[in-house]
């Protein structure tokens, strides 16, 4: 079963520039390796991460790590749910951690050019605040 978890929070204070790419690299290897796909985004001191994949792996992933990781904090959950159709599915293979303007208009670009699912539209507009 597909399942999807969207949130955004803030960077604990003194979070530095090598900690951020080290979160981003565990990220990464760690979502590939377990087959979760998405997106992590980083501006403004705010994290914003799209999750989707078996509902066992993104529940315990969110609840038992994200939650409990004390490099942030104020965890918004924007959305938490099944989903038939993965938004991402045809983006990448792979989890994708976007560092860059580029980055960030190729994920709002597919958004709008797949439009599959309903909550398409709404990623794209949190993205917009991190766009620079």
């Amino acid at each position: 079963m597909n399942h999807s978890v969207c949130y955004i929070s803030k960077a604990k204070d003194g979070l530095t520039a090598l900690e951020i790419e080290d979160i981003f690299i565990t990220t990464q290897t760690k979502n590939n390796g377990a087959g979760i796909k998405g997106i992590l985004l980083f501006g403004f001191g705010n994290f914003f991460q799209v999750l989707e994949g078996e509902k066992k792996v993104i529940e315990d992933l969110y609840l038992n790590k994200i939650c409990e990781d004390k490099r942030h904090f104020d965890i918004l959950t924007i959305f938490n749910h099944q989903i038939k159709y993965p938004i991402f599915n045809a983006y990448s293979s792979e989890f994708n951690i976007v560092k860059t303007n580029a980055q960030l208009d190729s994920i709002k670009t597919y958004l709008n050019q797949n439009n599959l699912h309903h909550l398409s539209k709404n990623i794209q507009r949190m993205l917009n605040p991190f766009l620079l």
